[in-house]
């Protein structure tokens, strides 16, 4: 899942906290509407990591997006 750390403001957009459980040095947002968007060379790469309540959050978008 692509991530910004500008916040656009955008309710589709899940805000990440930076902090020692997500592993993020600042806040970013999962950019979910852009999922088809990342370079296949940085699938293999995590940045951080989502509680479940980000990930349920992240997949009720997701399923509005791929339908």
């Amino acid at each position: 899942m692509p991530l910004t750390s500008t916040d656009r403001g955008l309710r589709h957009q899940v805000a990440v906290p930076a902090d020692e459980a997500t592993g993020l040095a600042r806040v970013s947002y999962a950019m979910t509407e852009q999922i088809r968007a990342l370079a296949y060379d940085r699938v293999e790469r995590q940045l951080g990591t989502v509680d479940q309540a980000g990930m349920i959050q992240i997949s009720r978008y997701l399923h509005l997006f791929i339908g």
